[in-house]
């Protein structure tokens, strides 16, 4: 044995009679190699408990049969659900995940974004974090593996993509409430600056304005980043001379905070307020009463992710060059009993 307590490619070649050179013909399946060398040197290598290394096999190789994953925030359950489902659809191709944790850190992601490079992913999916850092999109530009943006878009940055129709998502919240008569509701959500949160924000508004009904940027929270911030501003909402009746949540994390709020502030769901939220996640459904949610497609997400970047992966030259592929997914509306219609002491206001 070496040094460290592994076999070497030596004593594989040592114990089957053959040389080093065969060894290693026979284990990556290249060159001619008889059967019944072959046979030995697999038997050699079985009785001491050898494998390749892989960093070796990958620069003979050319590729690693590993690909990145750089979350921008790993305690987002949202992403859990989706690095579950890229995982499962890379290992049925063959391809192992490195995952990396930006924690929403811009010099996290541009060391991961190194440290994948390194590593010789085959290719990169990238869910990038909300704050830049300098020089990224030009460093993403560059890359040498094939990268593929997921959940956000990166202004200036023309590569393969797979996102959610986001106004879409605000829409359908917004449409859901006021066909159960609301009017008076409130919004919790993150900066206006990010592209998400902006845009969900801007299709609940468009579905006010085309019921005819009057918007309130009064009863809107923003800048709650955290599930903390997110109990504040329900707070602030709840306690309003006017409190609203129903409210809107434009991510899980944001969610969880809305929700202790509300429990904190002795109302009932939906008797006295209805909530909904973007995000069906484990919990959703077993609360009572179940979370009404408009659901991203994390199965289909994760599947079109795959399927365009193992194509500009084993693809050749013209596959990599070929024009960017932008997939956007339609979210859906599942109701559970979070909201309903107005309370009794709200039908005349």
């Amino acid at each position: 044995m070496s040094g460290n307590g592994l076999p070497t490619i030596r004593e594989v070649a040592r114990l089957a009679g053959v040389s080093v050179a065969t060894v290693s013909k026979a284990l990556n399946g290249s060159g001619k190699v008889s059967e019944e060398l072959r046979g030995r040197v697999s038997n050699a290598a079985r009785q001491l408990g050898y494998a390749p290394h892989a960093s070796a096999r990958s620069l003979r190789s050319g590729a690693s049969r590993t690909l990145g994953l750089l979350i921008a925030d790993i305690t987002n359950p949202f992403f859990l659900k989706l690095v579950e489902a890229i995982e499962q659809r890379a290992s049925a191709q063959g391809y192992s995940v490195l995952l990396c944790n930006s924690s929403e850190d811009p010099a996290r992601e541009r060391n991961n974004l190194r440290l994948l490079t390194e590593q010789r992913a085959d290719g990169i999916i990238l869910v990038p974090t909300r704050e830049g850092w300098p020089g990224r999109v030009a460093e993403l530009s560059r890359l040498k593996p094939p990268a593929i943006l997921v959940d956000r878009l990166l202004d200036g940055l023309e590569i393969d993509s797979v996102t959610i129709n986001n106004r879409l998502a605000g829409e359908l919240a917004a449409r859901h409430l006021l066909e159960l008569g609301h009017r008076r509701t409130g919004v919790i959500m993150g900066s206006p600056d990010h592209q998400i949160a902006r845009h969900r924000l801007d299709g609940y508004r468009d579905a006010f304005v085309a019921a005819g009904a009057d918007f309130r940027p009064g009863y809107i929270e923003q800048y709650a980043f955290s599930e903390a911030q997110a109990y504040e501003a329900a707070g602030r909402l709840l306690s309003l001379p006017e409190r609203p009746t129903a409210l809107f949540a434009t991510n899980n994390h944001l969610a969880q905070g809305m929700l202790r709020g509300i429990l904190d502030a002795d109302l009932r769901i939906p008797d006295d307020i209805s909530v909904i939220t973007i995000d069906d996640l484990p919990w959703s459904g077993m609360l009572r009463p179940g979370l009404t949610v408009v659901m991203q497609p994390s199965d289909a997400i994760a599947e079109a992710a795959i399927r365009i970047l193992l194509g500009r992966v084993t693809g050749g030259q013209q596959e990599r060059a070929a024009e960017p592929e932008q997939v956007v997914f339609d979210p859906a509306l599942l109701r559970r009993g979070s909201t309903a219609g107005l309370p009794a002491e709200f039908l005349t206001t």
